[in-house]
């Protein structure tokens, strides 16, 4: 016998699949689902284009790919969750989150990718507008625009990332507790 959810999603599972993946994956684009899932890529096309059709999921061409996002994610977070998806810009973010005001040698040491690379990774991310930059001086360094709305995508939908940065603030945490008693004694 069918579930309700299967009934919602016009009989098919496998749309159903695809749907489940892209609530739970926002930004996830075609070549990802179809590896991540197992479908073909014709057949995940179609099922794309029926819940897409459906008004159950919207699409938007960012760079290279068209991502997928259920209708509930708000549009202000395409770009976010589109950069995200991709493992040099989550790292660059991340990065970021950590170490606010870097400049672009702090990230080619962090990365180990050469400068104009990162000066690539980096204007897109300005493009879009994630990133900010400010001259000071000979150096340029990077803040996140809206640290809190990366920090609240990350905790939403990457949570295994999101852990791993609670445990590095709270290793962080214990350290400057332990120094600040050490300096007492």
């Amino acid at each position: 016998m069918r579930d309700e959810k299967d009934q919602d999603n016009d009989g098919s599972e496998i749309r159903f699949q695809i749907y489940d993946y892209i609530k739970k994956n926002p930004g996830a684009h075609l070549r990802m689902i179809t590896r991540e899932l197992q479908l073909g890529m014709g057949a995940t096309q179609h099922h794309l284009d029926v819940l897409e059709r459906s008004g159950k999921i919207k699409t938007r061409r960012i760079n290279v790919y068209r991502h997928y996002y259920a209708v509930e994610v708000l549009e202000t977070q395409h770009h976010l969750l589109a950069f995200l998806r991709q493992e040099t810009a989550r790292d660059i973010l991340i990065y970021l989150l950590e170490h606010p005001r870097s400049t672009q040698n702090d990230i080619v040491n962090f990365k180990g990718f050469s400068a104009p690379t990162i000066n690539w990774h980096m204007s897109r991310l300005e493009q879009a507008g994630l990133v900010r930059s400010v001259k000071e001086g000979r150096s340029i360094k990077y803040t996140i625009v809206d640290s809190q709305n990366v920090a609240a995508a990350l905790k939403t939908y990457h949570t295994n990332i999101w852990d791993k940065l609670l445990s590095r603030f709270a290793e962080l945490f214990i350290q400057i507790s332990s120094d600040d008693k050490e300096g007492q004694d």
